[in-house]
């Protein structure tokens, strides 16, 4: 433990250095400076909004993007410019949040209101925020401003949480090394990504709700970097599936115990939702490829009667599903479902009512 301490710590040192570096050089200064905003979510009293302030690397995307065009834009996402240092003011409502960047670049604004207060300038179901770009230490005063949207969901039946890679987007994270996960990730973008079958279908119907006409609002939680924010937003668009929050992860070093921060990321940030929600019931839908199902047992017993049910799809890898099926025969009080394909689902979400 003190040994992988140690190599963190000289790994942030190393990397502060760089940054320094590079700033005392004035590399890239002429860039400009761009923030990127990430799909925030609240209540007429609270806001949880994340983002980061970047220099552009000019991703440019089209439909005629070639595998050297993905591969070239792929690494610009990896290789971001974050600009540690820089004064923001956020903008809700009538309220102002001031927040200085980490050394990544990221700003974060968890407001609660008091209870005479409303944070929400309107009741509209889609809402935004201002944010401006005050200064950074490279450029001194700039006063750029761009937005971010929030969702606020008033009248809603319940809501869902959805894991992505492996769950709605082809990952192959289940694959020898990883591989092909690697390798779709460095040479596909948003567009040549495959969408599993019924998946869209399947989310469309439980955003409406039992009467089709309603609102359910969608969470997105995974275990990929904010670095493929933009490029996951765009598959959601492209696949018609339900606009919503994607809640992301910084990568930290390669010395950082990853599997016990994924876990703690994907179970940290669905509990966050359930407690700004708290009369809302929710649907949760993983798969079998990593520990979905174990964190959302373990939210489902702490937070009795909110989950409606449990979706999971099968990966088709028979040791895993093995390991899904005696922590559903031993789970108890909760709807826990392993299933084959969205079809499945969709099923038993109609039998229950929750769909039509």
């Amino acid at each position: 433990m003190a040994i992988r301490e140690t190599l963190k710590s000289i790994g942030k040192l190393a990397h502060r250095e760089w940054d320094d570096l590079v700033d005392r050089l004035n590399w890239g200064a002429d860039k400009p400076v761009t923030t990127a905003n990430y799909v925030g979510f609240g209540r007429e009293d609270y806001l949880f909004l994340t983002g980061r302030v970047l220099r552009d690397r000019g991703i440019r995307r089209t439909e005629r993007d070639d595998l050297l065009d993905n591969l070239v834009n792929n690494f610009k996402r990896f290789n971001s410019r974050e600009i540690r240092g820089a004064e923001v003011e956020i903008r809700w409502g009538d309220h102002v949040f001031s927040r200085t960047t980490d050394d990544e670049g990221y700003f974060q604004v968890e407001h609660h209101c008091p209870p005479d207060a409303e944070v929400a300038s309107t009741h509209a179901l889609w809402q935004e925020a201002e944010i401006e770009v005050v200064s950074t230490p490279q450029n001194g005063t700039i006063n750029a401003t761009f937005h971010a949207d929030v969702v606020v969901p008033t009248e809603a039946e319940f809501g869902v949480i959805s894991d992505i890679d492996d769950t709605i987007l082809q990952t192959d994270v289940t694959s020898r090394l990883k591989l092909k996960m690697m390798l779709h990730t460095l040479l596909k973008n948003a567009g040549n990504r495959f969408a599993f079958n019924g998946v869209a279908d399947f989310y469309r119907q439980l955003q409406l709700g039992q009467d089709g006409e309603g609102f359910n609002p969608f969470f997105y939680v995974s275990n990929s970097p904010w670095n493929l924010y933009d490029l996951l937003r765009d598959f959601l668009h492209l696949n018609h599936l339900p606009r919503g929050p994607i809640l992301l992860r910084d990568f930290g070093l390669p010395t950082e115990n990853v599997v016990m921060e994924f876990r703690n990321h994907k179970d940290a940030m669905a509990r966050r939702i359930l407690k700004v929600y708290p009369e809302l019931p929710f649907i949760l839908v993983g798969d079998s490829g990593e520990h979905d199902t174990d964190i959302y047992l373990r939210i489902a017993q702490d937070f009795p009667g909110r989950i409606l049910a449990i979706y999971i799809r099968d990966v088709q890898h028979e040791r895993r599903a093995a390991r899904i099926r005696k922590l559903i025969d031993e789970a108890s009080g909760v709807e826990v479902h392993l299933v084959a394909d969205y079809a499945e689902a969709s099923a038993h979400a109609r039998a229950k009512g929750w769909i039509i």
